[in-house]
C-alpha cells in the first residue's frame, strides 16, 4: 500500500541475492572453457520448449558425482 515488501517478500530476495551471489562465485571459478560451456547450456534450457529432458539429464549427471573424492569440490562454495 505505501510501496513497502512484505518481510516474506524481502527474506525471499535476500535469499535469492545469495543464491546468485553463490553460483556467480562459482561461475567465475570455472576455466574460460567452462564457462562457455555453461553459458551454452543455459542457452540451450532457456531455448527449450521442453526443459524437463535437460533437467532430467542433469540430475542423472548430478547425482553421479562422486563428492568423496577430494578433487570433487563445488566450484560455487569449495566444499
Amino acid at each position: 500500500m505505501f510501496g513497502f515488501r512484505p518481510l516474506k517478500g524481502l527474506v525471499f530476495n535476500i535469499i535469492m541475492e545469495e543464491n546468485i551471489t553463490l553460483v556467480f562465485h562459482g561461475f567465475l571459478n570455472l576455466t574460460a572453457k567452462e564457462k562457455l560451456r555453461l553459458v551454452e547450456e543455459v542457452n540451450n534450457y532457456f531455448d527449450s520448449n521442453d526443459r524437463e529432458p535437460i533437467r532430467a539429464e542433469n540430475d542423472e549427471k548430478f547425482a553421479s558425482i562422486d563428492w568423496k573424492l577430494p578433487e570433487k569440490r563445488c566450484k560455487c562454495c569449495g566444499k
